[in-house]
């Protein structure tokens, strides 16, 4: 049962039960003779739930009276039991029953509030009984759905509709800054929003915290360093999966790495939302992300990854508010990586390639490799997200991707030895500055989705110094949306790109248009 304060004997659990479906179309008021039959046994029969055929019948036993009911139904061991009366049993073991407690007696809509919150956790009930009122009422569930239908029903009765029960998997840069975004702004959500977030669990690849009611965001660095214990992302999982808090369950993946992507599928089956700025699950195998999206669609549970292309800017958003209005996608190009953009919008007079690349690195807008920018991959992988949201069924090595590393440097054995060697090759990038400069042109290094001829594409671009994409600064990054309604004027979305700040935001953003799905005022 459900203990602790006033929730105590709301709801009885009954476990280690087994569930008997029985048809027996060849006797008629057959109930009656199965009942005689179990009785004789000596089993104990928890829960009858009746068809209103009487040829039909379900009923719940301990598991330990399984055997001797089993052979009690044999139509050798009972003489009132024809042979071939019985057409069909069937035993579902390692069940559990919810019953409704005494104290829900005077609780208006309590079988509904049961029945939906079931419903909206995705939890099949096996068998249902009621008696005389709507309190009395009973439901047959699978052993290891059971605690989390206590949490569905106890967070809609009794709780904040929209409490979030959250696991961070990444305080790295961008899930620290969310943490912190997460301290500074909790109390004010709750009073005013009456959205209540909980971490349960922050994990790195090393360390993890867990807390049953939530975590003090105020001190989760100290907590992480004095109290972490080794990291397993399974009993993390079953961690938050088990909570008693709340049903509406959120993982945050704030990493880049693709074996927490592949959980993702799992997490979703299980009834846990999941928002992300990882890339990799949809810039992944095909098959796998067309899976991904299948389930989440089927699973009632929600998928947000607006931060994997603009970090904070809503491009995503934006795409499917085209689509689902009726518009058609017919182009979609822009500049997506904050580095490149830095770079490209740096590389001007007579400076040297390499002396920007070196620039950006010490201001932290490189990866630690700058040829993990300069290679053109992440910039890649947001294309093919995109393409794949505009309905192409491309896959990443579709997109033709020019390199801006050059081949020789390609295998450098380290970073340091790869930025000693880089001024070598600044006469090959200075020359394509030249010829853009002079036809009155800038250099872009762009992603183009082209939804027209199915292809996507990765290359440094000429643009004239009119043109919208010429005039960034900084590390802006700038998308340009070509649809049937924007076919003349594109649509444009131009802002900060990238950076621990906005980058979190857009996930926080999710976070709360999660809650606002939830039912939290919008």
């Amino acid at each position: 049962m459900i203990r602790g304060g006033k929730t105590q004997r709301l709801v009885n659990r009954i476990e280690n039960v087994a569930l008997f479906n029985v048809q027996g179309t060849g006797v008629p008021g057959i109930t009656g003779v199965i009942f005689a039959a179990v009785e004789n046994s000596g089993a104990n029969v928890i829960l009858i739930s009746k068809a209103s055929s009487e040829h039909t019948v379900c009923f719940a036993v301990h598991e330990k009276d399984v055997t001797a009911v089993a052979e009690a139904l044999d139509s050798g061991n009972h003489q009132d039991l024809p042979a071939g009366g019985l057409t069909k049993v069937q035993i579902i073991l390692s069940c559990s029953i919810l019953k409704i407690g005494q104290k829900m007696e005077h609780s208006t809509g309590v079988g509904v509030s049961l029945l939906s919150a079931l419903e909206k956790d995705n939890i099949n009930v096996l068998a249902i009984a009621q008696g005389y009122s709507e309190y009395d009422i009973s439901v047959v569930l699978k052993k290891e759905d059971c605690t989390r239908a206590l949490s569905a029903f106890y967070s809609r009765c009794f709780l904040s509709k929209t409490i979030m029960a959250m696991g961070i998997v990444g305080p790295g840069l961008i899930g620290a800054t969310l943490l912190d975004q997460l301290r500074d702004q909790a109390a004010i959500l709750k009073e005013d929003f009456n959205i209540d977030l909980r971490v349960m669990g922050i994990t790195s690849s090393r360390t993890m915290v867990l807390c049953d009611q939530g975590i003090d965001l105020s001190g989760w660095r100290e907590l992480q360093k004095e109290t972490g214990e080794m990291a397993d992302l399974e009993k993390f999982t079953q961690h938050l999966h088990e909570n008693q808090l709340s049903s509406n369950m959120v993982m945050v993946d704030c990493t880049a790495d693709s074996n927490v992507a592949s959980r993702y599928y799992d997490w979703l089956h299980k009834g846990i939302h999941v928002i992300t700025p990882n890339k990799k699950a949809n810039s992944g195998p095909l098959d796998k992300y067309l899976k991904l999206r299948s389930l989440q669609r089927q699973s009632h549970t929600h998928y947000f990854y607006e931060a994997t292309v603009g970090a904070g800017l809503p491009i995503i958003s934006t795409l499917r508010g085209l689509q689902e209005t009726g518009d058609k996608i017919l182009r979609i190009e822009g500049v997506f990586s904050g580095t490149l953009s830095y770079i490209f919008n740096s590389f001007k007079g007579e400076r040297a390639f390499s002396e920007v690349v070196a620039e950006a690195k010490q201001a932290g807008y490189t990866e630690p490799d700058p040829r993990d920018d300069l290679s053109g991959t992440d910039v890649a992988r947001k294309v093919i997200i995109l393409a794949r949201e505009s309905g192409l069924k491309l896959e990443l090595a579709d997109i033709p991707v020019q390199s801006l590393v050059p081949e020789p440097l390609q295998t450098s054995s380290t970073a340091e030895q790869f930025m000693q060697q880089l001024p070598q090759f600044d006469q090959d990038m200075a020359r394509e500055r030249h010829d853009a400069e002079t036809v009155g042109e800038v250099l872009r290094y762009v992603g183009v989705v082209d939804a027209v001829n199915n292809k996507g594409s990765v290359e440094l671009r000429r643009y004239k110094k009119d043109h919208p994409f010429a005039r960034l600064s900084g590390s802006d990054n700038i998308i340009s949306f070509t649809a049937t309604r924007y076919k003349d004027h594109p649509l444009i979305i131009i802002g900060p790109g990238a950076g621990a700040q906005v980058t979190a935001g857009g996930v926080f953003s999710d976070i709360l248009r999660l809650a606002s799905y939830l039912g939290a005022p919008s």
